[in-house]
């Protein structure tokens, strides 16, 4: 033992470091005890490793590439309803329970080391606190009313006639036709007419090449790991344009088109009042600039989140559900027959565009858009929120400020409510059904969340799938190519549902037009 002294006498930064290792031993020491044994959710059911650490979680989220969902559902088949997967969250699968949690429980926040994973935490979506929410969705949800949406249907039918007209080039060829990057193309030109007025033109792109998506899945993706590590954010923003291209390709494209939003906010805002006159319908961002909101929230950087968040959740999600419900209808010849007779019912001349009013009208297209949108279920992750008061499940008493999550991926595949649930079956949704107790099965719809934190943008999404969905399977049929129900099946959770990572979408030859 005096040896050890003299020796730490005689080096004094040796001395410091054993320190240094010591404290570090007694502070994860003590850590692990109050978390096993002391955390107000010690008592709940869960593996131990979860409660202690979140490697736990980052070696599901990062090492086995997206898999948190999946083994959550797993530990439920264990533990039971209610159980611990992160050391301070809680996770609840009972379908039951959504409606209670989301949109009985009264004001929530939304939980923010995963509003920050997106290095957006000053938008309408990502803001934590309740109050920040309303009063940055309050300065925008007028213009996503269903009016408003109404009145800009000549914009959304522009860019269908767009869409029907590149598609008919497939037609009498060889050539393939990747489907998926078609409605990746017709949402995000909508979505940015919607936004900004500015016609980027994805939909005469050759095969549909460029377009956003790339960009923002890479957002997603990286997610993952910024919920985990949050202070890269600012390093990867910090790096120089080349730096970032060689270190990720992928993030490289999304900090271009966060710069590309930068230019085209920064030209709204110098010339507000002169570009609105131009611009041949409102904007979102012509609207915001002329909203209630403080000289701070109308800045060009904290307006770049908004539009990033609005931008890629319209493009991610629409896309993708009439990508699933594409898929499903072509590759099952009586559900097309079923919708194809619909619509020539509704729609004599296939040139002919009906309103999306008209077209809600349309049981079996609405029942086909109702499970395209199940089936791809909008968001894979789970949605923390975080009540001020405690909340109960059951027998369980959940502490105030304890984040407590479902999984839309989890509800959408209840047996009890949706038999046959991996199955695409537009005929659950017609006659007004209800589940086996007698619930109507419409209250177990979430594509679009609930409560106060609903998809703000659930009028548009649905105007471009019915008015989209209409258009082409009353004009068009497709036989796949190279593609099967792998190319449409959750795989990942980067937060949007990824399939399979070797995937090359869904690919479709054109058989026929009807003109």
């Amino acid at each position: 033992m005096d040896n050890v002294r003299l020796i730490l006498i005689a080096h004094p930064s040796l001395a410091l470091l054993t320190l240094a290792v010591a404290s570090a031993t007694v502070y994860c020491l003590a850590l692990a005890i109050y978390r096993l044994y002391f955390h107000p959710i010690a008592h709940f059911p869960g593996p131990k490793l979860a409660g202690l650490t979140r490697w736990y979680e980052f070696y599901y989220e990062i090492v086995q590439k997206g898999q948190m969902t999946f083994h959550i559902q797993n530990l439920h088949k264990k533990y039971g309803p209610i159980i611990r997967v992160t050391p301070n969250e809680l996770h609840v699968l009972d379908s039951d329970y959504f409606e209670e949690l989301y949109v009985k429980s009264g004001r929530l926040d939304k939980y923010a080391p995963f509003s920050a994973r997106f290095g957006t935490d000053d938008t309408f979506f990502t803001a934590p606190l309740q109050e920040d929410h309303r009063r940055l969705r309050n300065a925008v949800a007028p213009f996503f009313s269903k009016r408003k949406i109404m009145d800009f249907q000549p914009v959304v039918r522009a860019k269908l006639r767009k869409l029907c007209s590149s598609v008919q080039e497939y037609a009498g060829t060889d050539r393939v036709l990747p489907l998926h990057r078609a409605w990746t193309a017709y949402a995000g030109d909508v979505v940015t007419e919607f936004c900004f007025a500015k016609a980027y033109d994805h939909l005469d792109s050759p095969d549909f090449k460029e377009t956003f998506h790339e960009a923002m899945h890479a957002a997603c993706e990286s997610s993952s790991v910024l919920m985990q590590f949050p202070w890269l954010w600012p390093v990867m923003n910090s790096l120089p344009d080349w730096l970032v291209l060689r270190l990720e390709p992928n993030m490289y494209m999304h900090i271009q088109v966060q710069q590309d939003f930068h230019r085209t906010i920064s030209a709204l805002k110098e010339n507000h009042d002169e570009s609105k006159k131009m611009v041949d319908h409102p904007t979102l961002f012509h609207e915001m600039l002329h909203s209630d909101l403080s000289d701070r929230e109308k800045s060009v950087n904290r307006m770049v989140q908004e539009a990033q968040v609005i931008i890629g959740a319209a493009i991610l999600t629409t896309s993708w559900a009439a990508a699933v419900a594409s898929f499903h209808i072509i590759d099952k010849p009586d559900i097309f027959k079923k919708l194809r007779a619909e619509l020539e019912e509704a729609i004599p001349d296939p040139s002919m565009q009906l309103d999306w009013q008209n077209l809600e009208q349309l049981p079996y297209l609405t029942g086909c858009i109702k499970e395209g949108i199940r089936l791809a279920y909008g968001i894979a992750s789970r949605l923390p929120r975080v009540a001020r008061h405690d909340l109960r499940y059951k027998d369980w008493v959940i502490p105030a400020g304890t984040p407590v999550s479902m999984t839309i991926v989890d509800m959408n595949h209840d047996e009890d409510i949706f038999p046959q649930s991996h199955s695409f079956i537009p005929e659950r949704w017609l006659n007004n059904p209800t589940t086996k107790d007698g619930q109507p099965l419409e209250r177990y719809f979430i594509g679009f969340g609930r409560g106060t934190r609903q998809c703000i943008g659930l009028n548009l999404a649905q105007a471009e799938l019915y008015m989209g969905l209409a258009s082409i399977f009353r004009r068009f049929s497709f036989e796949l190519y190279e593609t099967d129900v792998s190319d449409t099946v959750l795989a990942h959770d980067y937060f949007v549902p990824t399939v399979k990572l070797d995937t090359k979408g869904i690919r479709v030859k054109v058989k026929s037009v009807e003109k």
